[in-house]
């Protein structure tokens, strides 16, 4: 009796590894060209050119910042859209095709997809917040501007982890 619970036991751990391994350690590599670049496509940013040491007003310093953190914002919500098109489109062919559906295989793969999206958006984004804060305090302004995009940025990308949040739920 005892050998067959600690059989048992370790069965259960074997098991419980097993799937552990599926859903934290294993990381899925897309396989697929059009999610990569969507999620590690470089982004073209149009940064205001430094025109020398002109005295600027505060606004003038920060609205082209914004607008080119404007861009930055709408191309990340596409590609956004595009990887969340290809997780659908993967999933009606596997289940139209009858194959076995993953749910961990999905949420792993896309959400390898988005955390490296979520860092080359990050890196574009320090790309425009960097030289704005440093173009403020060159110009004697204080640098809340530059932090308030910041605080921004943080709040955008929260909503998106909300918004995929429930579009996941309600898919799935």
């Amino acid at each position: 009796m005892k050998k067959a619970a600690l059989i048992l036991v370790v069965v259960l751990l074997i098991l419980a590894g097993y799937i552990g391994y599926l859903f934290f350690f294993k990381t899925y590599d897309t396989a697929d060209q059009e999610v990569d670049q969507l999620a590690e496509g470089d982004y073209k940013l149009s940064l205001p050119q430094d025109t020398g040491s002109s005295s600027f007003s505060e606004e003038e310093i920060v609205e082209p910042y914004r607008k080119t953190y404007k861009e930055l914002i709408g191309e990340a919500e596409s590609r956004i859209d595009g990887i969340v098109s290809e997780a659908e489109k993967e999933f009606v062919e596997k289940k139209q095709s009858g194959e076995d559906i993953s749910y961990s295989y999905f949420f792993n793969k896309y959400t390898s997809a988005a955390d490296r999206l979520e860092a080359s958006t990050d890196e574009a984004f320090e790309e425009i917040y960097k030289p704005m804060k440093t173009r403020l305090e060159e110009q004697g302004y204080e640098s809340e501007a530059a932090e308030d995009l910041k605080r921004e940025y943080q709040e955008t990308k929260k909503g998106w982890r909300d918004s995929l949040m429930r579009s996941a739920k309600e898919s799935f």
